[in-house]
């Protein structure tokens, strides 16, 4: 690798290191309401929201991507809020 490389990588991974994320050890290991996934999100990302008012997920997003098999479906036996 060429030091234009290196310096391009380096800064990436800098650049990287500065984006807030929810840890793993973060999320709770039990069943979780709707309500309460888009809360843990919105308190645990709400540095990268644009403006003050925006959503980081809704309950419109998570079903949208349950639907397209990028997240597991609700669990229809808690049928309140439907829970993760």
């Amino acid at each position: 690798m060429n030091i234009n490389s290196e310096n391009l990588l380096e800064s990436i991974l800098e650049s990287l290191s500065r984006i807030d994320y929810i840890h793993a050890e973060d999320i709770p290991n039990i069943d979780l309401y709707m309500d309460q996934v888009t809360t843990l999100m919105d308190s645990g990302l709400s540095s990268s929201k644009r403006y003050e008012e925006d959503k980081i997920l809704t309950k419109t997003m998570i079903n949208n991507y349950a639907k397209n098999n990028l997240l597991p479906p609700p669990d229809k036996k808690n049928i309140p809020g439907s829970t993760f």
